[in-house]
Formats: C-alpha cells, sequence, structure tokens
C-alpha cells in the first residue's frame, strides 16, 4: 500500500471546481446563458443564483471596475425604489430584496485597500443615501412607511504575497486533498489525509515551525467541539466532508496552493488578494445599518468572537 502511495503523483489541488462549472466541463448541464435561465442537470434544477445576473458564475470574481460597479448597484437601486412604490400604491405589504457582488469581487481580486474598492463603497453609500432619501420624500412629501435594512455576509482582509503560504512537500504528500485557497479557504483549510497517515501528517505539520506559529491544527473532532461549525454537533452526512484536520489562520496568513503561490506571491506579478474565512476582527465583524419611518440608526454589530475553546488548542 505505502508503495502505491508513493507512485501517485502529488497534486496541488488547482483543478478541483464545483457547481454548474464543473457540470459543464463534464458533459452533465447545458451550455445556456446562466443570466437567462437556470442551468439543469440530470438530477434536477441548479441552485437559482445561477440564473441572476448578478450572481451568475461569470460575473463573479471579475470586477469590472468601480464605474461599472456603482452604475449596477445604482439600477438596482432604481428598481428597488419603483417596487415599493408600486407596492404602496397598491397597498400592499411587501419587500425587495437587493444584492450587490461587486464589493466582494474587488476586495477579493485588489485587497481592501486598493483605490478602486474605495470608490465602489463610497459609490454604494450614497446609492444607499439616496434610497432612504427617496423612500424618505415619499409622493408627496410624507414618508412611506417602509423600512431599509443593509448588512453583509462577512468582511474581508488584504492577503498580501509574503502572507501567501503553500503547503510543503512532505505534507502534499500525506493528503488526498487539501480544500485551500487564497481567496477564502485558505483560511481555514480543510485536510483530507490519505489512509492511515494522519499521525504522520500532523507531526510532520508540528515540525514546520511557520505553520504552527500563524495557524491553529485541529482535529474535525476538536473543531467540533470548539462549535467552529455551529453550536450543535455535524451530521453524520456532513462528517466525512469535514476531512481529518481544520487549519485555523490565526492573523493574514493563507494557505495557498502552488498555482496561486506562483500567480500572486512570486517574480514580477506579485500582488494582494482579499481573503474572509477566520477568526480576525476584520472578517468576523459586519455592517449593520437600520433605517424605519420614525428614524435612522446604525451600529455596527460583532457577529461572534473567537470560540474562547480554541485558546486551549493554540500555541503561546
Amino acid at each position: 500500500q505505502q508503495q502505491q502511495q508513493q507512485q501517485r503523483p502529488f497534486s496541488d489541488f488547482s483543478s478541483w471546481s464545483s457547481g454548474r462549472d464543473a457540470a459543464l466541463r463534464a458533459g452533465k448541464a447545458p451550455e445556456t446563458d446562466a443570466a437567462a435561465s437556470p442551468a439543469r442537470s440530470s438530477g434536477g434544477v441548479w441552485f437559482d443564483t445561477a440564473s441572476i445576473e448578478e450572481t451568475a458564475s461569470a460575473t463573479l470574481g471579475h470586477p469590472e471596475g468601480s464605474a461599472f460597479a456603482v452604475a449596477a448597484f445604482r439600477r438596482g437601486i432604481d428598481a428597488a425604489l419603483e417596487a415599493v412604490r408600486a407596492a404602496d400604491a397598491a397597498g400592499e405589504e411587501q419587500f425587495v430584496y437587493l444584492y450587490t457582488a461587486h464589493p466582494d469581487k474587488h476586495m477579493h481580486a485588489l485587497g481592501v485597500e486598493h483605490p478602486e474598492v474605495a470608490a465602489v463603497m463610497r459609490g454604494i453609500d450614497a446609492e444607499v443615501a439616496r434610497l432612504w432619501g427617496a423612500l424618505g420624500r415619499g409622493g408627496e412629501g410624507a414618508r412611506l412607511n417602509c423600512g431599509v435594512v443593509m448588512t453583509a455576509d462577512h468582511g474581508h482582509v488584504t492577503v498580501r504575497p509574503e502572507e501567501m503560504v503553500p503547503l510543503p512537500d512532505d505534507l502534499v504528500e500525506c493528503l488526498e486533498y487539501a480544500n485551500i485557497g487564497v481567496h477564502g479557504k485558505g483560511r481555514h483549510g480543510f485536510l483530507h489525509c490519505r489512509t492511515g497517515l494522519q499521525k504522520l501528517f500532523e507531526s510532520r505539520w508540528r515540525a514546520h515551525a511557520h505553520l504552527e506559529k500563524h495557524f491553529v491544527l485541529l482535529t474535525s473532532e476538536e473543531a467540533a467541539e470548539c462549535a467552529l461549525f455551529g453550536p450543535d454537533a455535524p451530521r453524520a452526512a456532513v462528517i466525512p466532508r469535514l476531512g481529518d484536520f481544520l487549519a485555523v489562520s490565526l492573523g493574514r496568513r493563507t494557505l495557498v496552493t502552488p498555482k496561486e503561490a506562483r500567480a500572486f506571491s512570486q517574480g514580477p506579478a506579485q500582488r494582494c488578494q482579499g481573503a474572509h474565512g477566520s477568526l480576525l476582527p476584520a472578517e468576523m465583524r459586519i455592517p449593520f445599518v437600520l433605517c424605519t419611518p420614525e428614524k435612522a440608526a446604525s451600529a455596527a454589530l460583532n457577529c461572534g468572537k473567537p470560540p474562547r475553546q480554541l485558546a486551549c488548542y493554540a500555541k503561546p
């Protein structure tokens, strides 16, 4: 068995993909415009987000620039205003959901501090102010009986080239698969060991001082005890997807594939990227803005602190 494992070629895990794109390559889904109609597989309907222009896979991860991003959000605000006014005129109780992918994909591709990211955020801020101002005035100067809630699903941190960490070869040798990546997965990497190599992988990990310093390596059972998957124990059907170990970043260091290391952290093309998915406040704290007919109020909510139990696994 060891001889067979040694003969198996190592993988940098860069070719793994999921969802509609993977199905298209496998010939399981029609090559239709994702924005025009939902993609279907032989097993049923794909996620509805594949049929929405703003969240179609073709638009995610490819920033078109701040001018385009703000213009797109402006059109969304116009559509929301039209829907709310129509509902008010008809005496209906209704809600409108507006989502934009542009902050996320600009931060992923450019890092948080990039001027284009600032321009996107300033433009969105101005459009939200315009939305509330228009709703507040109503048709005859009276405030419409509606409110606005604005929030986000996560924060972002900038990962600089020197903070991108490829897995050492002796660890890759022990792995069947590593769910890692510069844009977020590498901040909480799920590591699947080859059969019987869990102890060897852990001992080799502990021997790498830079990994021990910047990450906490937990078994899947320890991660569940720390409530990293939620307050309840993972369901049996989910456990195989968790792998053997979870590597949690303690700072900005992020596990990346060799392909990403070559693209972003080596040579003249070095550049920052944005990521999320670990324990820094910038990742876990998200905005929550609430505007009501009576008053406008805003507050930043702390949507979670690192579990206290995690401290018992961290190295001093």
